[in-house]
């Protein structure tokens, strides 16, 4: 008997399927590690915005006297009258003031930021011990702090003391 060779042409249904399933891994996994990226990418421009208001407030309370001008420390928080953001004068002032749209070091308003607020408090603390709060007016070191939120999540916090 002559045995004939047979030569394969093509592939084996089985080596398909198993080519089929190494690239669908291949696709599901590049796909899984896109949508990470792309999370991690909101979560950290949302945290990177954050941070900028806060040091926006920083950087303008950097910019005013420890005492108010015209009253000097007769007042705690703003006086009346002091409404908008160009009226606030000295430190003291900032303290419970919420800024519904977000301003910068130059009191303006920050267009196109809605949904974000900066909430910013100003508290006495002892000199030499500035975890120890203080009445207010009663100390020449203040700590000021920023919580920046953005639709109602908190999204930083950031604190600093400040000589008044």
């Amino acid at each position: 008997k002559k045995y004939r060779s047979i030569q394969r042409r093509g592939f084996w249904i089985m080596e398909s399927t198993i080519a089929i399933a190494v690239i669908g891994i291949g696709v599901v996994a590049v796909v899984g590690s896109q949508q990470a990226w792309h999370i991690q990418a909101v979560v950290s421009d949302r945290l990177a915005t954050g941070m900028r208001l806060a040091i926006e407030i920083r950087e303008l309370s950097l910019l005013l006297p420890a005492n108010d001008p015209v009253t000097g420390v007769a007042t705690w928080g703003s006086e009346p009258g002091e409404i908008l953001p160009d009226d606030l004068d000295d430190l003291d002032d900032l303290d419970g003031v919420t800024f519904a749209t977000p301003i910068d070091a130059t009191r303006s308003q920050i267009v196109g930021m809605s949904g974000w607020t900066q909430e910013v408090s100003v508290q006495g603390v002892n000199p030499f011990n500035v975890l120890q709060i203080v009445s207010d007016g009663a100390s020449e070191v203040v700590q000021m702090e920023v919580v920046v939120e953005c639709d109602g999540e908190e999204i930083t916090r950031l604190s600093w003391i400040s000589p008044r």
